[in-house]
């Protein structure tokens, strides 16, 4: 004990006063007690009021500290909320700033590519415009694949622009009057198209037959053509834009098919490109 005080005196002393204060609690409510049991014998208070008065003092207490409990959990969720916040904040003003830098690498790409093309003298690609028209008589048969569309001169419609939907070519102008003009389509026997097939890009002319599919009259080289590769134009000889889709490749008793991406049956509506190009 001696040696507690001399090596550790704070400490002694600290727990020196924990103990006295408790030892003066339990005085004070020894002598409420007996001061509650002396009024209680002499009938100048009733013990069972002063316990209903204490007992509804701690429900009080109690339901306060309920009621207030939510608002505590709720402010704490407050403050946890704000937290992640401040938090997001600091993750978007990182990536604003990601951003911006991007966007000066891309100006200055932009800028760059521009130079070049000057230097090189490149011509700007030209921006196709086109004209939406209506299908309104189908003039398809057995030995002619055609429809009439109800835009013609007075939309500056010309023989060679070619007909389009968002899945491919249908076909090309081959006549135009004042307020309507003839489509001939891609499945017609007299269609001729300069065509690339797949990822080898290979050079070929595609040949309408007057059925739902049409084929191949020419191949680069006599190079093999697989099954499901995409045909679409080449724009040799100015027969349309290139890489316009036209179908998919399909091998049917060794002999390849192609299968228009677009149901010439069910046309009701198209574009056409208001460009200059050949007829095929």
């Amino acid at each position: 004990m001696r040696f507690d005080r001399l090596m550790f005196p704070l400490l002694y002393k600290r727990n020196k006063n924990i103990y006295s204060s408790s030892i003066l609690t339990i005085i004070f409510l020894m002598i409420i007690s007996v001061i509650i049991i002396f009024f209680d014998t002499q009938n100048l208070i009733k013990s069972s009021v002063v316990r209903n008065k204490v007992l509804n003092i701690m429900f009080l207490s109690k339901d306060f500290f309920s009621s207030s409990l939510p608002n505590f959990l709720k402010l704490k969720e407050h403050f946890i909320s704000k937290k992640q916040l401040i938090l997001e904040n600091e993750i978007l003003q990182k990536e604003s700033k990601e951003y911006g830098l991007w966007e000066l690498k891309a100006k200055r790409l932009e800028i760059e590519n521009k130079i070049l093309k000057k230097e090189l003298s490149i011509t700007p690609p030209k921006i196709n415009k086109y004209v939406t028209a209506k299908i309104f008589v189908d003039t398809k048969s057995l030995f002619s694949k055609s429809i009439l569309i109800n835009v013609g001169k007075n939309m500056n419609v010309q023989i060679g622009q070619s007909a389009a939907t968002s899945k491919g070519l249908v076909g090309s102008i081959v006549e135009v009057y004042d307020n309507y003009s003839r489509v001939l389509l891609i499945t017609d026997i007299n269609s001729k198209i300069p065509v690339r097939v797949g990822k080898k890009n290979i050079k070929a002319i595609l040949s309408g037959k007057n059925k739902k599919e049409l084929e191949f009259a020419y191949f680069q080289d006599n190079q093999i053509i697989n099954e499901n590769e995409i045909v679409f134009t080449s724009g040799d000889g100015g027969y349309f834009n290139s890489g316009i889709p036209i179908g998919i490749t399909r091998i049917e008793n060794g002999k390849t098919y192609v299968i228009p991406t677009n149901n010439l049956e069910e046309l009701q509506y198209l574009q056409i490109f208001l460009n200059n190009f050949k007829s095929f």
